[in-house]
């Protein structure tokens, strides 16, 4: 399932490919996808442009006139912008089609995805009871302390609360852990000082040191050899491999 990292580079892919282009139409392949009507979304979003991008936790948003299109990629999803109808996505759910004859996919395979409109972000987290971004330059080490203070449960069960702390699932939790030496099932109330220190600071680095590895732009250069990021479709799924080092 997409994590803190992923979401943002799928933010950063956004911001670089549908920003400042008209949205001609709306195509809603499959309405499963959406929790409100696939006319609405499609009124309230055509003749507008997406003029910004925001990210919290596993959320991505999108700014287009007095509304925000939010995107929650589930276990699935993903984006695909092309030009061309061969390289769209076979799992493509809504298309948002730009007057430069591009178009940008949000893709889902399992349909655990979800794609909405708020009205307010700010409000929409604070209605959700979302957890800070742990990224977020805002969150400091006494804000992660307080998250903790009277806590109890196990420190796993606690750094994958969304309500808790907005972002972080299995796989990112893991390797905090494992690189503190802090056994997923300690006791939140058992943590020293040093402990949460601990989680912090090297969840924060475990993080940022994903979003540098996932490369995932065509043309971009590997970070592992050096090679070129491709991009394809394997089985239906939009798929980046390094042309040099994938053989």
């Amino acid at each position: 399932m997409p994590e803190l990292p992923e979401v943002e580079t799928y933010a950063r892919y956004f911001a670089r490919h549908a920003l400042d282009q008209r949205i001609v139409r709306v195509d809603v392949r499959d309405e499963r996808i959406l929790t409100m009507r696939k006319d609405v979304l499609a009124r309230k979003l055509r003749g507008r442009e997406f003029t910004e991008v925001r990210r919290h936790g596993k959320h991505l948003f999108a700014k287009a006139g007095d509304v925000w299109l939010r995107l929650h990629f589930g276990m699935t999803g993903d984006l695909a912008y092309y030009t061309e109808k061969s390289d769209e996505p076979r799992f493509a759910r809504v298309v948002f089609d730009f007057d430069n004859g591009a178009h940008l996919a949000f893709e889902d395979m399992r349909l655990f995805g979800v794609v909405d409109l708020v009205d307010d972000v700010d409000a929409y987290i604070a209605e959700q009871r979302l957890g800070p971004d742990p990224l977020h330059r805002s969150f400091r080490l006494r804000e992660f302390a307080a998250l903790l203070e009277k806590r109890r449960g196990a420190i796993k069960a606690l750094l994958m609360s969304q309500n808790i702390l907005a972002g972080m699932g299995n796989l990112y939790t893991d390797e905090v852990l494992y690189r503190t030496s802090i056994h997923p099932r300690r006791a939140v109330d058992r943590l020293k000082e040093a402990d949460v220190r601990a989680v912090y600071t090297t969840m924060r680095e475990v993080l940022r040191k994903a979003l540098l590895s996932l490369s995932r732009e065509e043309g971009d250069r590997c970070p592992k050899c050096g090679g070129t990021i491709r991009r394809s479709v394997v089985f239906g799924r939009t798929t980046y491999f390094c042309a040099k080092h994938q053989k």
